[in-house]
């Protein structure tokens, strides 16, 4: 049985990533700073090892001594408006969780490495499809992610087996969608958005299929290689709410909010985020054999859907 080490196991995508690799026969270790909030795991069969990835401590042996580690873990962004004071505390944070994770593992004893980092890297690519051998335009948090991807050569160079997973706009139960778009939805609110996010295209993903995609490429994935994780078709953020208001049988009424209000609320970095377009191919991942439950938004947000209202017991 192979001993898996993961970080970021007790979030949004690790949730159900910890769950596939248990399904498939791991050993799962998931490293959490708060033991309370992986109790679910222990009656699973999961240890939780107790550590800080931005303190030296005894994780670092735990993982060490893994045949196989996950990175899912990246510093806390949400809860205020990014300033660029603040998206500079994210990128220092993400450089030292990096090297004390990396730094502790040992080529030949660590069989694979997934470190997943973030499709902001490769910024806004404009109208055309690209692979990942596009050349990266930083914008939003790719500015501040990319000295942590940029070092990840270092790694594979001193023998580290790296495979590079880049999920694309993941969404699912728990997710920025359910509070931005299907909660106001059945309440029969109007959505607020920019002009911007109704043309300009993203390249969405169900959770599900993240994690699954995920699993697959820690397990199929070539080392050396980056990894789109997205769905079969781009899509804006105004195409996945009017699937969702189909879904539901409701009308989707927008609010247009000028780019100066959300630059003034959100931040800059993030309203750069939602005002770049990404059309990404998967056709990488495809290649490896991996097949999606949800290739496109009309399967996946309908699913979500679905199962949002059997959450909430139907209503």
């Amino acid at each position: 049985m192979k001993r898996l080490f993961v970080t970021g196991g007790t979030g949004f995508i690790g949730t159900r990533f910890v769950s596939l690799a248990l399904e498939a026969g791991y050993r799962v270790r998931v490293l959490t700073r708060n033991a309370r909030a992986a109790e679910r795991w222990k009656h699973e069969g999961v240890s939780v090892v107790e550590g800080d990835l931005l303190t030296p401590g005894p994780w670092q042996q735990e993982a060490a001594a893994s045949d196989e580690v996950v990175h899912l873990a990246q510093p806390l962004t949400f809860g205020a408006r990014v300033t660029h004071q603040r998206a500079l505390a994210y990128r220092e944070q993400r450089l030292r969780m990096d090297s004390l994770l990396l730094d502790s593992l040992k080529p030949g004893t660590v069989k694979r490495v997934l470190y997943v980092g973030g499709t902001s890297y490769y910024g806004d690519q404009g109208s055309r499809v690209v692979t990942e051998d596009a050349t990266p335009r930083p914008t939003g948090w790719g500015p501040y992610i990319a000295p942590a991807i940029e070092s990840l050569p270092r790694h594979l160079e001193r023998g580290l087996p790296l495979v590079e997973a880049y999920p694309g706009s993941v969404y699912g139960l728990g997710s920025w969608f359910v509070e931005y778009a299907l909660v106001p939805l059945k309440a029969g609110r109007r959505l607020f958005g920019m002009k911007e996010t109704l043309t300009l295209q993203m390249s969405p993903i169900h959770v599900d299929d993240c994690a699954r995609a995920l699993l697959h490429l820690l397990e199929h994935g070539e080392v050396g290689r980056r990894y789109f994780v997205v769905d079969d078709q781009p899509a804006t953020f105004g195409d996945l709410t009017r699937v969702a208001a189909e879904a539901l049988g409701v009308s989707y009424r927008k609010v247009l909010v000028p780019r100066w209000l959300c630059r003034l609320l959100l931040g800059p970095v993030l309203t750069d985020s939602l005002t770049s377009e990404a059309r990404l191919s998967n056709a990488r991942l495809h290649g490896t054999g991996f097949q999606f439950h949800y290739p496109t938004i009309r399967e996946g947000v309908p699913a979500l859907v679905r199962q949002w209202l059997e959450a909430r017991g139907g209503s």
